[in-house]
């Protein structure tokens, strides 16, 4: 690939990336030839050649129209066959809570208590001046494994036997429980007397005393203590989204929706004003959108709501944006806190955060205030108490911008997926999860049953009942290495059902839900567009929407199935800045 100027002068953009102000290229005008375009615009789904001017898509159609608006500096970038589509939108990721997790202890590939122990052990023998040992990643499914006098695991005397002289809190893969030693419930105060956030749904577990084991089931119950044990600051997050965010950009990302930040506003402002430094400086690479997550069910809509407006009318600027509350309405099917239909295997159906008349009331406050819902909803049960309530809100407020979004949908009622397409409602999943992830079909298997376990990630049939699916990885809780979250992973699974890279083998049932590519990049630029409220600005290659573009240094649709995972991001242009240039691409 080479740019140049127009008229024959050669303009140098630099092939190894370098992250400050100064390496954010920019021209007036940029037009791309030679390669393959795929604009998403359902009016001109392919051209020849593409023209940026000042930040937004001037032009798109034939090489010798777009030469000829094009002026005598404008910098040509021949695209040698290459592909350039709409930069990706990253509907469901966790970048501030994952920045702060990778900058500590990983015990990510861990299997056992064991395994977590021999980690443990190392990270504080080489960090003894952190007061707390701060980690993440041991299996989801440990609890599983673990049980003593009836009590599900793991425990605090597993970590203290390691370390007892200074909090530990590990978190799990899901980030739906923690585990911690006995002197972090000491500091955090947490002892037999101290009530449950939510009985039943966020708890900690106890023993048959009624004494903490060290285990705290899902987030209300330990999320607010990351701000206790002194992470989380302005520069924590700063550091957290300099090492993260560029990551995305080499991914072909180039807007990101957080997920929630939970633990409260504290911790949100305090990313907020990271990013705020950080665009500051220019050096915030990504569109950010933002949520704020719903850390209690006693929360009043009304007042989410004020706080929610407050905040974004301080924080939101060209890159960075407020407006949709994250519920978090149920758990895992790994830690079985997913709130199913039909119990689990070993009795039990979960829980969800809120239901019936307190949840219809809390989304009708977010319709009146024009906010968007962001709904955590793994089981099956989980989506029923969500469509109920959605109904029932948008009776309650006929007239609204609000948009909502179910997240995941792992499980889902034949009757309801029905339901889905009159109540207007947008799915957002991860086709990550879409093939057999570490043995997750027999564990699914185990803990459901063997027909219900081989139904999970029905993601052509969410295609089809609903007006607008989108994808996203749920980095850091896909339990996936950063580097495979990336759309192009994404595309090749959700297409094969298969595991990245395999040219052949059994697809992860049921085979028909198989998706095509096109749709597949439909989800990742177009609908992640419209979930985020900004399908007038991004999306679509398209003449006024902002050039948020990417190259890929081959063809998609002409690439192998089973390599599309392994396909490289040449080139990340954020409204014309260059903000990702791949180590070893000719400029």
């Amino acid at each position: 690939m080479s740019i140049q100027k127009k008229k024959g002068v050669v303009a140098l953009l630099c092939a190894l990336f370098v992250w400050d102000a100064s390496a954010i290229l920019m021209a007036e005008e940029s037009l791309f030839v030679n390669g393959i375009v795929w604009t998403g615009d359902q009016t001109q789904p392919r051209a020849e050649s593409v023209l940026v001017r000042d930040g937004r898509i001037h032009y798109v159609g034939t090489r010798e129209e777009a030469s000829r608006r094009a002026g005598n500096s404008a910098r040509i970038i021949d695209l040698e066959g290459r592909m350039l589509l709409p930069g990706f939108v990253e509907t469901h990721s966790h970048p501030a809570v994952a920045g702060l997790l990778n900058a500590k202890l990983q015990v990510i590939g861990t299997q056992t208590v064991a395994d977590v122990q021999a980690a443990l052990k190392a990270y504080a023998d080489a960090h003894p001046d952190e007061k707390v040992v701060f980690g993440f990643g041991f299996p989801s499914a440990l609890n599983t494994a673990l049980n003593a006098a009836g009590v599900k695991g793991p425990y605090r005397e597993d970590l203290d036997a390691v370390v007892s002289d200074r909090p530990v809190m590990l978190i799990a893969l899901d980030a739906h429980s923690a585990w911690v030693n006995s002197k972090a419930l000491e500091v955090a105060g947490i002892t037999m007397h101290t009530p449950d956030p939510l009985p039943g749904v966020h708890y900690y577990q106890r023993d048959k005393n009624g004494d903490p084991t060290g285990w705290m089931v899902e987030g209300n119950a330990f999320w607010p203590l990351v701000p206790l044990f002194g992470i989380g600051s302005e520069a924590d997050f700063r550091a957290a989204f300099s090492d993260i965010l560029p990551d995305y950009s080499a991914m072909g990302i180039t807007t990101v929706f957080d997920a929630g930040i939970p633990g409260g506003d504290i911790l949100l402002r305090n990313a907020l004003k990271a990013l705020t430094s950080m665009e500051r400086d220019g050096q915030l690479p990504v569109r950010f959108r933002a949520s704020s997550y719903l850390n209690s069910p006693d929360e009043k809509g009304d007042d989410m709501a004020r706080r929610v407006a407050q905040i974004r009318q301080e924080f939101a600027s060209d890159l960075i944006d407020l407006h949709t509350v994250k519920i978090p309405n149920d758990g895992t099917i790994e830690g079985e806190t997913a709130a199913v239909l039909k119990p689990y295997a070993g009795g039990g159906s979960g829980a969800v955060l809120l239901s019936g008349k307190p949840f219809a009331q809390f989304l009708a406050a977010l319709r009146k205030a024009d906010l968007d819902a962001h709904i955590h909803a793994i089981g099956d049960r989980t989506l029923r108490v969500t469509l109920d309530a959605v109904a029932e809100a948008r009776a309650a407020v006929s007239t609204s911008n609000s948009r909502v979004t179910v997240a995941h949908a792992m499980l889902a009622a034949p009757e309801d997926l029905r339901r889905m397409k009159s109540l207007d409602i947008m799915i957002q999943t991860t086709p990550h999860w879409a093939h057999d992830l570490s043995g997750t079909l027999a564990l699914y298997s185990r803990l459901l049953d063997p027909k219900r376990g081989a139904k999970v990630m029905l993601l052509q049939d969410l295609w089809d009942a609903v007006p607008l699916v989108t994808f996203g990885a749920d980095y850091p809780a896909t339990g996936l290495p950063f580097p495979q979250t990336s759309p192009l992973y994404g595309i090749e699974i959700g297409h094969t059902r298969l595991a990245p890279g395999a040219e052949e083998g059994t697809p992860l049932p049921p085979a028909d839900q198989r998706m095509a590519l096109a749709d597949l990049l439909m989800g990742y630029t177009v609908n992640g567009a419209r979930q985020l409220r900004l399908e007038e600005e991004v999306g679509v290659i398209a003449p006024g929407k902002q050039a948020d573009l990417i190259v890929l240094e081959r063809d998609l649709f002409r690439t192998p199935p089973h390599l599309i995972h392994a396909i490289q991001v040449d080139l990340t242009m954020l409204a014309g800045r260059v903000v990702f240039t791949r180590d070893g691409a000719e400029f």
